[in-house]
């Protein structure tokens, strides 16, 4: 009996040791985008465990892959907010300028149609500047919009090959369990 018993351990912690070998990732969990780095189940990965996940998604190092899209990215933000600065730079000016003008014109007003012509040429260069500023500045940020959507879809590509590659040890569960088995009554592990 004693025999038996010591026989049925080591049967089970060799069939857990056989159960391990098809898990060879110590991350085990969803694993999801969030901004340019990684969430697994909800909890935010450090560079590090990134680093081990991205040496072998499915059989392949996409470090690489990663860090271009990473850097695509960012680009396609760096487009975004600065030309929307330039943009709202450039609308801020030209209201500005409109009111100065406005401001400005009332009074010189009084000095006739030369001193009005002479008020818009001083000021046409702030208009036509202004007007440059927010087409460029919403062109920039319009064209960084698709640099970033490429880049992030690129960067959920990997993401979801690492949880294809592992959903077989995400549904596999290994138990132990004590009672009726082929042979009598024992610990059956089932995995």
């Amino acid at each position: 009996m004693k025999t038996r018993f010591l026989l049925t351990a080591i049967c089970m912690f060799i069939c857990v040791a056989a159960s391990a070998q098809f898990n060879d990732s110590e991350f085990t969990g969803v694993l999801e985008r969030y901004r340019a780095g990684m969430k697994m189940d909800g909890i935010l990965l450090n560079a590090d465990e990134q680093a081990v996940i991205l040496a072998n998604v499915d059989g392949l190092d996409r470090t690489a892959d990663w860090q271009r899209y990473k850097s695509g990215r960012a680009v396609g933000k760096g487009l975004i907010i600065g030309g929307s600065s330039v943009a709202a730079a450039g609308a801020v000016t030209f209201v500005g300028a409109g009111l100065v003008y406005v401001v400005v014109a009332i009074f010189v007003a009084i000095g006739g149609q030369e001193a009005m012509d002479n008020l818009g040429r001083q000021f046409e260069p702030w208009f036509i500047g202004s007007g440059i500023a927010v087409g460029t500045g919403a062109a920039t940020a319009v064209a960084g919009i698709p640099i970033v959507v490429v880049n992030n879809h690129k960067m959920n590509s990997i993401v979801q090959d690492w949880n294809n590659a592992n959903a077989a040890s995400l549904s596999s569960d290994v138990s132990l369990n004590f009672g009726a088995a082929p042979s009598g009554v024992g610990f059956t592990v089932n995995f």
